[in-house]
């Protein structure tokens, strides 16, 4: 009994939260996937536990607006959804990308009771025993963790970062039912896209799991001080591991400057062309020399010290590149700096980011034309956040597949050009990059590099070499055996073996139904019985209604499936 309340409970609050989903669905005018849903929640309670009538708004706006007006209702866990959406242009469209992008983590700050409750609970002592002070009001409030201001028992001014109470029981429950409404989503709101609606999700639940872990971001956070400790332009914030664990993050407080345009700068005496460079050089070497990089360099996420020092804050989202990325990124830098769209369509073909859908000769073409724009441009003049826009349309369009990484390394790129434009209208990220792309080439043809690459590859190949015979020995023994097989893996080949199944078991249904009408007709029509017991007649009788039951049970089953 035990067991099974929590279990009903827990059944009661996810068909709950399913139907407020529906109705915001429906609010928004997003009816088929509203009707999708309201069709699940039917088959699982019945008419009034799916809402039929409601209220529409913002009929006017289009469908992308409307999207994002349902995610920030739907709340949090929709929200990061979005955004995550929003950093994927390669597979979401221009315009569903531009209102993502809008979607704001704003939420009511939690009590500072509860907050104080939780960090007591999770160092297992009162608040006065753990910080000489400690400010109830937070700095700011975000969906998973809040920001407070404290002073330790040292003497330092700190900021403790608080995850929520609750918050990882809530994000599980609402990831597991973003997981259940992929299919919905796939053949509804994406039906017309290339996006990979289940690996979006799984890329998703991820993400906001490593997010829900503030462990994860103390690491991100000390890998990056020990990165830039030598930098005399970048300060890091120093962390106080004795204060951290899962749920809380202490670091210092950074009593500076933010970045809001070039007019606030030089009010406190910081040069804006300064800090635009600086901040370029922070992502750039992120991203051509640590392969380790901030995902989100926008303006909010800066402080800036006396002497144009850059102070970055909040490293819960990194992305990494690993050592094949970074070449690749290269490769695609230099091809369009150098105007080679023949070279860029090769590295896309060589690092296997197309598919069977894919016209090389029309992303050569298509890369051509978007290169032949800006060829006799000078290079300050280019614009890389429109030549991304636009790589990304003809990726979408074109199939092109890059590696989720690498297409939040592009985003980030984009990010950081508008960061420093807004402070230098005069900066260009391409003239920044280039010198970082040739010498990352460079660095491939040292000779220690060059050494290490000869004796890796002497090592497998004569690794391959010592188990060639023994392969090859065990390859003919299952010719010899009549064991040798090659197996085949089609792509949703499973879909069509459960379409096909489906369609087959209908198909007796019927057979059956039909057996028993025809079957009945002829008994109906005779006198007698069976064993003494049974009517003929009776008999025919007892067919049609079986026949009936089935053929109504069939057509209902065919009625909720929503495909007549």
């Amino acid at each position: 009994m035990s067991l099974w309340r929590p279990r009903l409970r827990k059944r009661l609050d996810r068909l709950r939260r399913y139907r407020h989903i529906v109705g915001v669905l429906m609010k928004y005018g997003l009816e088929e996937v509203a009707e999708a849903l309201r069709s699940k929640l039917f088959v699982r309670l019945g008419e009034r536990a799916a809402p039929l009538r409601v209220k529409k708004v913002a009929t006017d706006k289009s469908r992308p607006h409307r999207v994002r007006l349902a995610l920030e209702e739907l709340g949090p866990t929709f929200i990061k959804f979005g955004q995550l959406l929003s950093t994927r242009p390669d597979l979401v469209p221009a315009e569903y990308v531009h209102e993502l992008e809008q979607l704001q983590d704003q939420v009511k700050p939690d009590t500072s009771a509860h907050i104080i409750a939780e960090i007591e609970r999770q160092f297992d002592g009162k608040i006065g025993d753990l910080f000489a002070w400690f400010d109830p009001m937070p700095l700011a409030a975000g969906s998973i963790a809040q920001v407070h201001r404290a002073t330790t028992l040292e003497g330092d001014s700190v900021v403790v970062k608080v995850r929520r109470p609750g918050i990882v029981e809530i994000i599980h429950a609402e990831c597991e039912i973003l997981e259940e409404l992929v299919g919905v989503l796939r053949v509804t709101l994406f039906e017309r896209e290339t996006i990979d609606a289940r690996r979006m999700v799984k890329e998703f639940v991820q993400a906001v799991s490593e997010e829900t872990n503030l462990a994860q971001e103390r690491r991100n956070q000390l890998r990056f001080l020990k990165s830039f400790e030598t930098d005399p332009a970048i300060h890091v914030p120093r962390v106080y591991e004795k204060y951290c664990n899962n749920a809380i993050l202490t670091m210092e407080y950074i009593d500076g400057v933010k970045p809001s345009g070039p007019e606030v700068l030089l009010e406190h005496g910081l040069d804006p062309k300064i800090v635009a460079r600086r901040g370029a050089d922070f992502v750039l070497r992120q991203v051509f020399e640590l392969g380790f990089f901030h995902t989100d360099p926008h303006p909010g996420n800066f402080f800036l010290l006396p002497d144009n020092i850059l102070a970055p804050i909040d490293f819960g989202q990194v992305g990494r590149l690993s050592p094949q990325d970074g070449r690749v990124l290269n490769e695609i830098i230099l091809a369009i700096v150098e105007n080679e769209a023949s070279r860029l369509a090769r590295v896309l073909e060589r690092e296997d980011m197309v598919d069977e859908r894919t016209d090389v000769n029309k992303v050569t073409a298509d890369m051509d034309q978007l290169i032949d724009t800006y060829r006799n441009l000078p290079l300050r003049n280019i614009p890389f956040g429109t030549i991304v826009t636009r790589t990304f349309d003809l990726f979408r369009t074109n199939f092109v597949r890059p590696p989720a990484q690498f297409t939040l390394m592009l985003k980030t790129l984009a990010t950081i050009e508008s960061f420093a434009r807004s402070l230098d209208p005069d900066f260009n990220i391409m003239e920044a990059m280039k010198p970082y792309a040739r010498s990352a080439n460079l660095r491939d043809f040292e000779p220690k590099k060059l050494l290490r690459h000869m004796r890796r590859a002497m090592a497998d190949a004569g690794d391959l070499a010592a188990r060639l015979p023994d392969d090859a020995n065990a390859i003919l023994s299952k010719f010899r055996q009549g064991k040798f097989q090659i197996r085949v893996h089609h792509e949703h080949l499973e879909n069509l073996t459960h379409t096909v199944d489906r369609s087959s078991n209908r198909i007796s249904f019927s057979l059956i139904i039909a057996a028993l009408l025809v079957a009945s007709s002829m008994l109906v029509a005779q006198e007698g019985t069976v064993l003494g017991l049974f009517s003929l007649q009776s008999m025919g009788v007892a067919g049609y209604v079986m026949a009936a039951i089935i053929g109504i049970w069939l057509l209902i089953s065919i009625s909720r499936s929503g495909r007549l």
